[in-house]
């Protein structure tokens, strides 16, 4: 083919083409408000990185749940699986482990032709056939099986190097299917190589497989080989292998800052950060700090078996009100209320419900204008709006008017029953944040929600214009910022200051853009947004005339 252009012109006359250049991409966020992050203490999933669970995969991800009547560490599995359900696309997930955590392998020996199974701590010196390494820790353990198909040469059945790999769980629940070959130099018909750990790494990081270097084939007496008289496929079946211990659960505070940094570096975006119904202050003491670090909002769980005072003095004492950077991104939920677990393990018990408040605000998340914003973001998740769904509600403690007095104060949201047009339902009351202050839009849920996403928004596309002259990053942020201030008056989102309280804000969201007056590799950007904000509160008076 003869092509009238060239890519590079050197001193010859001709047509140099250049590549295709690209000025219709318009900034955009992913689905990050519409996940979660939690640490927790679960019986699977992997502990050297965090991962994502959804409504899809949380069976085959996290297991099947354990007893809250066991250890109440099992709350959290509860948390996950209904936020999944009920609207969080995605929960990222970090286990906790203890420093005892132990992952052992799964080894296939060789019995004359026949493979047997058996698990070990390191990779055996002597004679073995596959080592296999699963990283996603199940505690209640794996299955292995191995086939090799019929290889027919000269009419007559050989040993074949290309075997089938599957792992299940302890329900026979495919978790991993592979087929490759026992000889580090097969290739495919492409060249491509089908060594049985190349084939396993290109399609996961989950599992490492090494093969012993003394054995390439499965021999035509094997039990892994060929068929049976009935036709059914010979495999060589482990049975349950419990290849992980996680070391008991006395997680300590190097266990938690461990997960904290983990959250905090993973390539897996969230919007959101859940307790998990962990009474923990050493595990909600590392939530803060991530909470600040991100700059995501923490909903924290006050156990609902305490009494108002108790309630009280337990987050008092976490002093979040004292920790100014981070204050305003912890909103506290107190839910005194029993109710059907709705995974069906514990029954009628206490389980709390920021992380149901989480699945709602992603739910909510989803819902975007033209313009990308997602309107209701104005709107705390709170009141008539946002009842629970769950089933045999029992309201442990009758919460009176000084009651909820109390509760504000200490910036404590209820989750109680209320009357309402239409009846009686059970709502997240109020929508405060943790920042001690009384008068100031830092102690509104939705103001901090919106801060949170703009600040994200602006940040990302701070990042995509990085290593530009200053002089283009200056014109781009600002061309930017303009579209923004634009969006958030369309969406609601911003109000001119003369509908609010006094304040220093001269329009709903002025900006800044400039080159730093003493770093030559700088630019300052400002900006200053004047929020909706939301109302708690109504004075209603009547006048006989």
């Amino acid at each position: 083919m003869s092509t009238s252009f060239v890519r590079q012109l050197g001193a010859e006359s001709g047509i140099q083409l250049n590549p295709l250049q690209d000025r219709s991409e318009i900034p955009t966020v992913d689905n990050w408000d519409q996940n979660f992050a939690i640490a927790c203490r679960l019986t699977r999933g992997r502990i050297d990185k965090p991962f994502a669970v959804n409504k899809s995969n949380y069976l085959r991800k996290i297991g099947y749940g354990e007893s809250m009547r066991v250890s109440v560490l099992n709350e959290a599995y509860v948390h996950i699986v209904e936020a999944v359900n009920k609207g969080a696309y995605e929960a990222i997930v970090q286990r906790l482990v203890t420093e005892d955590a132990v992952i052992s392998y799964a080894i296939a020996t060789l019995d004359g032709s026949d493979v047997l199974w058996a698990t070990g701590a390191d990779i055996p010196v002597t004679p073995y056939l596959l080592a296999i390494k699963h990283l996603e820790c199940f505690n209640d353990g794996i299955q292995c099986e191995i086939h090799a198909d019929i290889k027919r040469v000269s009419g007559s059945n050989v040993a074949n190097d290309v075997i089938r790999l599957v792992i299940k769980d302890i329900k026979n629940n495919p978790l991993y299917d592979f087929t490759g070959s026992l000889d580090p130099d097969a290739v495919d018909d492409y060249q491509n190589s089908i060594y049985l750990p190349d084939v396993v790494s290109q399609q996961t990081d989950a599992v490492e497989v090494s093969v012993g270097a003394s054995v390439t084939t499965i021999a035509t007496a094997s039990n892994a080989y060929g068929y049976s008289v009935s036709g059914l496929a010979n495999w060589a079946s482990s049975g349950v292998l419990v290849c992980f211990d996680e070391g008991g659960t006395a997680y300590a505070t190097a266990d938690y800052s461990r997960a904290r940094t983990l959250l905090q570096n993973t390539n897996l975006n969230f919007g959101y950060i859940s307790s998990g119904g962990s009474q923990s202050t050493a595990l909600i003491a590392q939530l803060i700090q991530l909470a600040y670090d991100t700059n995501r909002i923490l909903a924290l769980d006050i156990y609902g078996g305490l009494t108002k005072d108790a309630a009280i003095t337990f987050y008092e004492q976490l002093n979040i009100g004292g920790n100014y950077e981070s204050s305003d991104l912890v909103p506290a939920y107190w839910a005194p209320l029993k109710l059907t677990d709705p995974t069906g393990i514990n029954g009628k018990t206490i389980i709390g419900r920021a992380t149901l408040l989480i699945a709602y605000a992603c739910r909510r998340n989803a819902v975007k204008n033209s313009r990308l914003y997602c309107e209701e973001k104005k709107n705390p998740i709170a009141g008539r709006d946002y009842p629970l769904y769950n089933q045999n509600i029992t309201q442990l403690v009758q919460v009176s008017q000084f009651d909820k007095n109390d509760l504000a104060r200490a910036h404590i949201n209820p989750v109680i029953g209320e009357t309402f047009t239409g009846g009686f339902r059970y709502v997240f009351f109020d929508s405060l944040t943790g920042a001690a202050v009384t008068n100031s839009k830092r102690k509104l849920f939705s103001v901090i929600d919106m801060s949170v996403d703009v600040s994200e928004r602006i940040t990302r596309y701070g990042k995509d214009i990085l290593q530009k002259d200053r002089k283009s990053v200056v014109q781009k942020m600002n061309d930017f910022l303009h579209q923004m201030r634009a969006d958030l008056y369309a969406a609601g989102w911003v109000v001119d200051p003369e509908e609010t309280n006094p304040s220093f804000a001269t329009d709903y969201f002025a900006y800044e853009v400039t080159p730093h007056p003493v770093l030559v590799d700088a630019v300052i950007v400002n900006w200053f947004p004047c929020y909706n904000g939301t109302t708690r509160q109504i004075y209603c008076t009547q006048t006989l005339t």
